[in-house]
């Protein structure tokens, strides 16, 4: 058995892999992931280290967080004769506790650089971004439903799922007690705000055409804060045709690079419909890209799992094993599937707050008992947690038992926690991280840049002919600047750059071929009644407006790919420019690597995209 140590650093994306002391990652088929997530590449891991080490016989220590601990544990599953042993790292909470002690300290150290307010301002708009949580949703799913039994009360209306054009933005600000509410219009003017606000309130928001987006504030309990500054999305449905803008949104958020999680709920009592057949398709383009993390951001919630009636054989395992047939018919392989009874967590959770009850919703409270007598009932054992979370719902049934607490057990079998604790797991292991890598990045060059240059003071302070060395070498580069071959070299190098885009866009046009092809097909020669025509018809207006958003936003992401790669380009460009100006001899020089102290005042390519990004409204006319 070969004994291999494997060391994980989520918050600085780095991976050490050591054979007899050995680091493979920094040669061989495994180096090109050495700063990649791990869930990006780790169904990789394993065969690749079998095949390098033609030996299926392995013991991993692996020192990292639990949620990577327990993917690469779900991973060795597949091979028995892998054992894997966990050497516990610090969680995000300690992380981001000392990041924040490290910067208030760096604004009293002796850099002045670092003491600079714009490196403060920088680390806290790392640390104060948004995550969304975008639920979505075909219509009479019972969307609404879930965001309230996520919000512990009635809010969200329900009744105008099918014709509201509002985009609903619930931030979670755990210090509230109630709810608060700011509507705007589409070009952002606020038009009313209401401290306190009720399901009427947004009812009626809900019913003014001039209100576009709704900007809640409120805490979400079950969901945890680690000053994520989570916002829960409320969007339209995909077949929703009032706002195009909001339906391109829901497309986006699938889209986004940054992979924000996608809560999609389904009415499992009503699978089949043509509403979600573009926006399933969009979905599992996504979720082939990015390894497991992608996998991770999609919840599918099979709500109305209640509805099913097990004392008439009605079989909820058959009802799961069909919906993940019906994914499946759309490309989407191995889906996170969470059975739930959104209903039944929300008035458990109203009761459990002291919340006022309708007759309607009284008779839910005291039908809970089909979720504690019935075992197939226990929504909770089918839902794809890891088993950590498993052994804590677990517990907390137990608790619930021992203190002959029937409401908040009943609340676990619903299910519904179980979304909770993977939406909370996703944020640690996925979310959380990357903040916090973010926000090291933003002062991360200046450190870097200010021990460059203590180790060139130090070196030039203790040894008088690298002094001498180093001047003739900077006496060297003034000349060649001031003579400026190199820069019309530079700038020769940077007009023979090649940005052809037709690539990108011959994928686009082949798929709306293709999906063009498909609404033709819909179409017959034989004569059918008006009622049918009128049917169909409706239906390609409805394929062709979710074809419409579904290219526009591949046309958005394509642009901004675009620029990514021309802004990497240009930034390769300038950094060999950078060497063939400085060519040091660093071995006879100085023992660091000097074109990275003047590498380090390079824009990032975000960075670098965003100094040049602005909008434009224009009117483009009608027809």
């Amino acid at each position: 058995m070969v004994d291999v140590y494997m060391k994980y650093n989520p918050y600085t994306v780095e991976t050490v892999i050591e054979i007899d002391g050995k680091n493979v990652m920094e040669n061989g088929k495994l180096s090109k992931y050495k700063n990649e997530r791990l869930q990006v590449w780790i169904h990789e891991l394993l065969p690749t280290l079998i095949e390098e080490l033609n030996e299926d016989s392995i013991h991993i220590r692996f020192k990292g967080t639990l949620p990577d601990y327990e993917d690469l544990r779900e991973a060795c599953q597949q091979f028995s004769s892998i054992r894997i042993e966990h050497i516990p790292a610090k969680e995000s909470a300690d992380k981001m506790e000392e990041l924040k002690k490290l910067v208030e300290h760096m604004q009293s150290g002796p850099f002045e650089s670092l003491r600079n307010e714009k490196v403060k301002e920088n680390f806290y708009k790392a640390l104060n971004s948004e995550f969304e949580i975008a639920v979505i949703a075909t219509m009479s799913s019972g969307k609404s439903t879930l965001i309230n039994a996520l919000l512990g009360k009635e809010l969200m209306p329900s009744k105008n799922e099918a014709c509201t054009a509002t985009i609903a933005r619930i931030k979670n600000v755990p210090e509230r007690s109630t709810f608060s509410a700011v509507c705007y219009d589409a070009d952002g003017n606020e038009i009313t705000s209401k401290e306190n606000v009720t399901y009427e309130d947004m009812d009626d928001f809900n019913n003014n055409r001039t209100v576009s987006v709704i900007e809640v504030e409120g805490n979400i309990p079950p969901i945890s804060a680690k000053t994520m500054n989570l916002v829960l999305v409320d969007t339209p449905g995909p077949n929703n045709s009032v706002d195009s803008s909001h339906r391109e949104h829901t497309y986006r958020v699938i889209k986004d690079d940054d992979k924000p999680m996608v809560l999609y709920v389904l009415n499992g009592t009503q699978l089949h419909t043509d509403d979600d057949y573009f926006l399933l398709n969009s979905v599992a383009e996504a979720m082939k890209v990015g390894g497991k993390q992608s996998k991770d951001r999609f919840i599918f919630a099979v709500n109305k799992a209640d509805e099913f009636d097990p004392e008439k054989g009605e079989d909820l395992r058959g009802v799961l094993e069909r919906v993940k047939k019906y994914l499946e018919k759309h490309g989407i392989e191995n889906p996170n599937i969470y059975p739930v009874s959104a209903e039944t967590a929300k008035v458990i959770r109203m009761y459990q707050n002291g919340l006022d009850l309708t007759r309607h919703q009284r008779k839910t409270l005291n039908s809970i008992d089909l979720f504690i007598e019935e075992p197939v009932m226990h929504l909770e054992q089918y839902a794809p947690l890891s088993p950590s979370l498993k052994n804590k719902i677990a517990d907390q049934i137990m608790i619930a038992r021992d203190n002959n607490d029937e409401y908040t057990e009943a609340l676990y079998h619903s299910g519904i926690p179980s979304i909770e604790a993977a939406i909370n797991e996703y944020l640690d292991k996925y979310a959380v991280t990357s903040k916090i890598t973010n926000a090291v990045n933003s002062f991360k060059k200046i450190v870097e840049r200010e021990q460059m240059m203590q180790n060139l003071q130090e070196e030039m302070a203790k040894d008088e002919e690298k002094r001498q060395e180093i001047k003739r070498q900077m006496e060297r580069i003034e000349k060649e600047l001031a003579q400026g071959e190199k820069a019309k070299q530079f700038k020769e190098q940077i007009n023979k750059l090649d940005f052809n885009v037709d690539e990108y866009f011959e994928k686009v046009y082949q798929k709306i071929f293709v999906k063009l092809q498909e609404i033709a097909d819909k179409f017959r020669n034989e004569r059918i009644p008006k009622y049918k025509a009128d049917a169909i018809l409706y239906g390609v207006k409805k394929d062709i407006e979710a074809l419409q958003s579904d290219a526009i936003t591949d046309l958005e992401k394509i642009i901004i790919d675009v620029l990514r790669n021309s802004a990497q380009k240009y930034i390769d460009e300038y950094r060999t420019y950078i060497k063939n100006i400085v060519g040091f001899n660093e071995g006879k020089v100085l023992n660091w690597m000097p074109v990275e102290f003047f590498e380090s005042e390079l824009p990032d390519v975000e960075d670098l995209i965003d100094s040049y990004t602005y909008k434009e409204k224009e009117w483009a006319g009608t027809r």
